[in-house]
């Protein structure tokens, strides 16, 4: 009878090999199915494949799993290097330094499938870290990447460490799960503490591409590094302060180690400011804002109250962010690297939120505004900029208690009062910070500010978000006992507010587009009597030359090779006069109407240059063809009046500085569009600007060219210059939000000015029918 034969062999095995404990539990579980009263489970080994394949489908998630094992075991670094993965059959190699496993948790924990060590301890050992690794997944994880593991782990307090091998493929359908073994031995430690999983037989190809894009998804899940070095107060016990959490990528190829750089570190270090917002144990909110590029080094606190000072935030406990600040189109970004920060920043900038150092979608996402910054820059009330694009940032959320609840989709937290009162803390914290930041750069920081002694007043600037102090009053309304009239006539006074607040919100954005018609229609007057100052300049000379040529004619009469000459020269300079005439007479025919388009730039320049032409003649100044890159530079709608006054400006101050160095005269005109900006380099071979006052030359009033005295105004052979010219050429630009700045100059060239503006948009063509 089988049975009894079963019987005999387990008997036997027990007597004489009672160490083999393979034999006694595979023999033991086939005595158990003898039982006809009872039944138990039993697990296919192929479970292992399939759960393998069905919970961790993707790539990102299987090396995130191991990720998060490292971190539950207080790694504060992670290296994860491919080897010859660019064909399957690779090897994977992540290694930590956490705290290791000692053979009961090997067990226990990793070789236990459901293991409960996580619901028993749900915080790490050392830096008290919430639990991040899923229950279980970390060894499917590993099955889903690659054929073979072997493990070698090692603790402080163990001699020797562990290594366990399992290959993956002895877990084949039809056998059972408890009947597969795997090896484990103990060797000489390699390190302190920690571990390493080398996983060979890679089932995928990883690219470099494939790495950094697992490397981006990691990323994006962990927070970037703990704040705790911003707390109010020094923890008593510094060695349990969490230093944070590092993941480092590379490819081996051929034996060289390349290593997956980190783009968003390593633009960190070009931020303008660093602003570190915290709530205290007690609920107090403080903030510093510091710089090194400004030399701003400050503190201040935020109340929960806007008009109450001090007064503590009741949600809000152990909260800290930061905010890495940039100022675009400013000398307070190297120019080589500001193009690659604006495209990080545009799909990985704004403020992200982290809860338990763990990333809650969808904050900090493209196009998610949770702060209201964006909202809060295209209003303008504050001018300064802090739309989401202008900061790298993130909130460390440390919810033990469960405040913070996610909702049932996964997809962002509960909206409850905690939420609401984290927005408003950190919104107005950035908003301080970046009003103490434009104070210190003499910004504007509201419409309407004076301008004093070229200085711009102190501005004494009170925040506070409405639609949130609103919402949380109403809240309170709700959950108020009391008198049911009373809280009636106070719930109709807010309802009052709110409408008084939306009619004061449109009577400011009528008057505020009526004031910007006039500025606008100002802008352009003063652009066009400085366009005739220069009108009158040219044609006083051209009317010089041809006085003296027809009194030269009337002493001449009886040579008339010479007539001839001066006639071709008379001839000339009427043609200019008429050139110049024409030109300007288009100008002041244009402000008839205030209307502002598109510019085609490419068509501007080149009627420009054909207006000019003669008079370079005159003034033996060559012009190099305009290089115009592209065909499409049409700019953000402006007057066309304004281009003449800016391109007349340009021109008559390189005339001017070629004049004073007696060179060669040389002017070059280079524009082109690089994504949303149009770029123009007006270039000339004069005597240059001289270091320290490349930024005065825009100052109103500041000019090199007048004479230095009385007497000498009316010997004074050339235009006189009042400095106003450039500092309207910068007003132009500055309102359409594009600038002019004196560039390093181009190869040949003593002087290079840069304009940039933005170009139009999509909705621009379409509204001007271009």
């Amino acid at each position: 009878m089988e049975e009894t034969k079963i019987r005999e062999q387990l008997a036997h095995t027990l007597a004489n090999d009672s160490n083999n404990y393979s034999e006694i539990l595979k023999l033991s579980t086939k005595l158990a199915s003898f039982d006809k009263d009872n039944v138990r489970f039993s697990v296919d080994a192929g479970v292992i494949d399939r759960l393998g394949s069905e919970l961790v489908a993707r790539q990102e998630t299987a090396v995130s799993e191991l990720v998060k094992n490292a971190y539950d075991a207080d790694a504060t670094k992670v290296n994860i290097k491919f080897e010859n993965s660019d064909e399957i059959g690779g090897t994977l190699y992540i290694e930590d330094n956490g705290t290791g496993m000692s053979k009961d948790q090997l067990v226990r924990g990793f070789m236990r499938i459901s293991s409960t060590d996580k619901l028993h301890n749900p915080l790490s050992e050392i830096y008290h870290r919430k639990r991040a690794g899923q229950k279980g997944i970390g060894r499917f994880a590993v099955q889903r990447l690659g054929e073979k593991l072997t493990i070698t782990t090692q603790t402080t307090n163990a001699d020797t460490a562990l290594v366990l091998s399992i290959n993956w493929d002895n877990y084949s359908n039809d056998l059972e799960l408890n009947s597969i073994t795997n090896k484990v031995h103990t060797k000489t430690k390699v390190k302190e503490s920690g571990t390493i999983l080398k996983i060979e037989g890679l089932r995928d190809k990883w690219s470099e591409a494939s790495i950094k894009r697992v490397y981006k998804y990691i990323g994006d899940i962990l927070q970037p590094f703990p704040l705790s070095e911003i707390e109010e107060e020094k923890l008593e016990d510094v060695t349990s302060v969490d230093p944070g959490f590092k993941v480092y990528f590379s490819k081996i190829i051929n034996g060289r180690q390349i290593n997956i750089a980190d783009e968003k570190t390593m633009v960190y270090n070009h931020a303008t400011a660093i602003i570190d917002g915290w709530i205290d144990k007690d609920g107090l909110g403080l903030y510093t804002v510091e710089s090194n590029k400004l030399d701003i080094n400050d503190i201040g606190d935020i109340s929960s109250n806007p008009d109450i000072e001090k007064v503590p935030f009741s949600q809000l406990k152990n909260i800290k962010f930061r905010a890495y600040y940039f100022i675009y189109n400013s000398s307070l970004i190297p120019k080589m690297q500001e193009t690659n920060i604006r495209r990080i920043a545009r799909t990985q900038g704004g403020i992200r939120l982290y809860r338990n150092g763990f990333r809650v979608l969808p904050y900090g996402e493209p196009n998610n505004d949770w702060l209201g910054l964006d909202a809060s820059t295209v209003k303008r009330s504050i001018l300064p900029v802090h739309a989401n694009i202008n900061f790298f940032g993130f909130v460390e959320l440390k919810d033990n208690l469960n405040d913070f609840n996610e909702t049932s989709s996964r997809e962002g937290l509960l909206e409850n009062e905690g939420l609401i009162e984290l927005k408003n803390f950190v919104y107005r914290t950035i908003v301080t910070a970046i009003i103490k930041i434009a104070e210190v750069r003499n910004v504007k920081i509201v419409s309407g500010q004076k301008h004093v002694d070229g200085l711009y007043e102190t501005v004494e600037v009170r925040i506070k978000n409405i639609a949130f102090t609103l919402e949380e009053l109403d809240r309170e309304l709700e959950k108020e006992t009391g008198n049911i009239e009373v809280k009636r006539r106070r719930k109709k006074k807010i309802d009052q507010v709110k409408k008084d607040i939306e009619a004061l919100r449109v009577a400011q954005e009528e008057e505020k587009e009526q004031f910007l018609k006039e500025r606008s229609m100002l802008r352009v007057l003063s652009s066009v009597g400085l366009t005739i100052g220069l009108f009158l300049h040219e044609v006083g000379d051209y009317i010089l030359n041809m006085d003296n040529n027809v009194s030269f004619l009337l002493e001449k009469l009886n040579n008339d090779q010479v007539i001839i000459d001066r006639l071709t020269l008379l001839q000339s300079n009427i043609e200019s006069f008429n050139t110049y005439t024409s030109y300007f007479d288009a100008v002041i025919s244009q402000n008839v109407s205030r209307n502002i388009k598109p510019i085609d730039l490419k068509n501007a320049i080149n009627i420009f240059w054909k207006t000019i032409e003669n008079d370079l003649i005159k003034n033996n100044i060559e012009l190099n063809e305009p290089e115009i890159i592209g065909n499409y530079l049409f700019t953000c709608p402006m007057h066309p009046s304004e281009w003449s006054s800016i391109f007349f400006n340009l021109f008559t101050n390189s005339k001017k500085a070629i004049k004073r160095s007696n060179n060669r005269g040389i002017i070059n005109i280079k524009c082109e569009k690089i994504e949303n900006k149009i770029f123009l380099k007006f270039s000339d071979t004069g005597d240059g600007i001289k270091e320290e006052n490349r930024e005065r030359i825009f100052e109103e009033f500041f000019t090199t060219s007048s004479p230095n005295t009385i007497e000498n105004i009316e010997a004074h052979n050339e235009y006189t210059g009042t400095g106003l010219g450039l500092k309207i050429v910068k007003d132009i630009l500055s309102s359409y939000r594009g600038r002019i700045f004196v560039d390093e100059p181009q190869e040949g060239y003593s002087t290079t000015i840069k304009i940039e503006v933005p170009a139009v948009t999509e909705k621009d063509l379409d509204k001007y029918g271009l």
